[in-house]
């Protein structure tokens, strides 16, 4: 696969160069030339391989690979992505079971096993985050198709923490090439501007964002929300929007410019207290402790349905364990950090 960037037309760039820098010439980000189309059949043979064989199917494609599922795995574990089901038609995506407890790890292990040394980035380049979130998403839905809990020709919805907007694109490029994946449900915390542009069709692009408990979430212009900007409205747009992000002040959309951008993507701002409230809701109804990211997540799943009636299947996105929020979590549920750990050892 050759790739393209956001900012500078016509020059076409190798796997690698996307795999070892996070922006090209001009400062766009990597994105592929054309995105991969799944056909019917190739939906339901995904039911029938196990996890690392569709997620290496996508790694090879990523990065004209031929990483066969044992070398995946020798990179990111046996089994580094496991699923929790709530009930209510909702189910976490933990991609966190490895021996950092975060998702980064998983994407490092990729990176491992396309290079074949342990000698990786850390932190790893911004595409390789999103083609380790493609690739999850497909053997999710692989081991999802195989137990029935999903099907090819019924969509579902996704809630996932804004963060640097990474997760967001990964959907995006996923149901572009083919899974069954409705709305993405895009949740902020107080740090709201992205549900502005999505919403009004504005955006501060000088902004100071707000400290809060949920810090991988504190932008005010995620990074990688040029990369929506380019697969929806276009390089001349996004050359545009660059434009305005380097001078300061507000970047505006067009009503047709502003319904492109709102395909398949519905944005919330879910505030501390409704995230904190979540923690302990979650763990009182389901028995489920989740990180404060999931609890975000789950509370913009909650805001998504009340204000659209989605009753479709849903995923929630978790990509870091409990443990690093011991404090907040233990004050959310009323109980001591060491009753939280032997809860979440329990759990784990």
């Amino acid at each position: 696969m050759l790739y393209v960037t956001t900012r500078v037309e016509d020059d076409a760039f190798t796997a690698n160069r996307a795999l070892s820098e996070n922006r090209g010439p001009g400062g766009g980000f990597f994105v592929p030339m054309q995105m991969p189309s799944l056909s019917p059949s190739d939906l339901s043979a995904m039911a029938e391989k196990p996890f690392a064989r569709n997620m290496a199917d996508v790694i090879n494609q990523l990065f004209n690979t031929q990483l066969d599922p044992w070398a995946l795995e020798f990179g990111i574990g046996r089994r580094p992505v496991k699923t929790v089901n709530l009930g209510s038609r909702t189910t976490v995506v933990q991609t966190w079971h490895n021996p950092a407890w975060r998702f980064e790890r998983l994407a490092m292990g990729v990176e491992k096993a396309i290079r074949q040394s342990d000698q990786v980035s850390d932190p790893p380049a911004d595409w390789l985050v999103i083609a380790a979130r493609i690739g999850v998403l497909f053997g999710v839905f692989g081991e999802l198709l195989h137990a029935g809990a999903v099907s090819a020709d019924t969509p579902v919805d996704v809630a996932v923490p804004m963060g640097n907007f990474s997760a967001p694109m990964a959907l995006w490029y996923a149901r572009q090439w083919g899974l069954p994946i409705g709305t993405i449900v895009v949740c902020c915390n107080e740090n709201g501007a992205v549900w502005n542009l999505l919403h009004k069709g504005e955006i501060r692009t000088d902004a100071v964002a707000t400290h809060t408990g949920t810090p991988a979430c504190d932008y005010t212009v995620p990074p990688d929300l040029e990369r929506l900007i380019f697969a929806a409205l276009g390089r001349e747009e996004t050359q545009h929007y660059c434009q305005v992000c380097r001078r300061g002040g507000t970047y505006y959309l067009e009503a047709a410019q502003l319904r492109k951008l709102q395909n398949g993507i519905w944005v919330t701002v879910v505030g501390r207290q409704r995230m904190e409230s979540a923690v302990s809701g979650l763990y009182a109804t389901d028995g489920y402790i989740p990180d404060p990211y999931t609890a975000l997540a789950f509370s913009g799943l909650c805001d998504f349905r009340a204000a659209t009636g989605s009753g479709r299947n849903a995923l929630l996105i978790s990509d870091e364990s409990p443990a690093f929020s011991f404090g907040m979590i233990a004050g959310c549920m009323g109980m001591s950090q060491s009753e939280l750990k032997d809860l979440l050892n329990k759990q784990i």
